[in-house]
C-alpha cells in the first residue's frame, strides 16, 4: 500500500503537468496561427502581382496593336485612333484606342476593334464596343480587369519629344502618340510606371 501512494501522482503535481501542457499548446497554437497567416499573406500578395502582370500584358499587347484608324463615337464624332477621352457613361477619362483584331480567330475578334481602359472606384475596366464605328447611343461591354488600384493615370509623347496629360481629345488633329507612359498607383502603396512604344503605322 505505501508503494502504491508513492507511485501515484498527486493533484498539485496533476495540475502543474496540465499548466505546463498548456502554456505548451498556447505557445503552439500562436506559432501555427503566424505562420498560417503567413502563408496567407504571401499567397495574397503572389495573387497581386499575378494580376497585375496579366494587366499590363493584356494592356502592353492592345497598345502594340494600335491602328491608324479614326472611329465614329456613339454621338457621331470622329474619334482619334488614340485618345485620352472616352465616350461612355460613368467615367470620360482613360485610355482608347483602335486596335487590330486577333488574326488566329474567326468570329467579330478578327475585325478592328474599339476598345478602352479606365479607372473606376478601386478597379480598372476594359471597355469594347461591338465596332470600331459606334451605332448612335451605344454603350461599350466593361470587364473589370484589376482591383485593389488607387488611382491610374496616362501621358502621351508627342513627335516633338513632349509629354502630355491628353491626347486624341474630339475634334483634334492628333492620331497615334510615340509612346504611351502608364502610371499604375496600387492600393497597397505601391506604384507601377510603363513606357510603352507605338507602331506609327499599321
Amino acid at each position: 500500500m505505501y508503494r502504491s501512494r508513492q507511485a501515484a501522482f498527486t493533484l498539485v503535481e496533476l495540475l502543474v503537468a496540465l499548466a505546463i501542457f498548456a502554456i505548451l499548446a498556447g505557445f503552439a497554437y500562436r506559432g501555427l496561427n503566424a505562420m498560417l497567416e503567413s502563408r496567407e499573406a504571401l499567397a495574397q500578395e503572389s495573387r497581386k502581382w499575378r494580376d497585375i502582370s496579366v494587366f499590363v500584358g493584356r494592356l502592353e499587347r492592345d497598345l502594340s496593336a494600335v491602328l491608324d484608324r479614326t472611329a465614329l463615337g456613339a454621338s457621331g464624332t470622329q474619334l482619334a485612333p488614340v485618345s485620352s477621352s472616352l465616350e461612355a457613361s460613368g467615367g470620360r477619362e482613360g485610355l482608347a484606342l483602335t486596335r487590330s483584331g486577333a488574326p488566329l480567330h474567326e468570329n467579330a475578334l478578327a475585325a478592328p476593334q474599339r476598345i478602352a481602359y479606365r479607372f473606376s472606384g478601386s478597379r480598372i475596366e476594359r471597355l469594347a464596343w461591338n465596332s470600331v464605328d459606334a451605332a448612335p447611343r451605344a454603350e461599350p461591354a466593361a470587364v473589370p480587369v484589376l482591383s485593389g488600384v488607387q488611382s491610374l493615370a496616362f501621358r502621351f509623347l508627342d513627335p516633338r519629344g513632349e509629354w502630355r496629360n491628353t491626347w486624341g481629345l474630339p475634334g483634334s488633329p492628333e492620331r497615334v502618340p510615340a509612346a504611351v507612359e502608364v502610371t499604375l498607383q496600387l492600393a497597397g502603396g505601391g506604384k507601377l510606371v510603363r513606357l510603352v512604344d507605338l507602331p506609327r503605322s499599321r
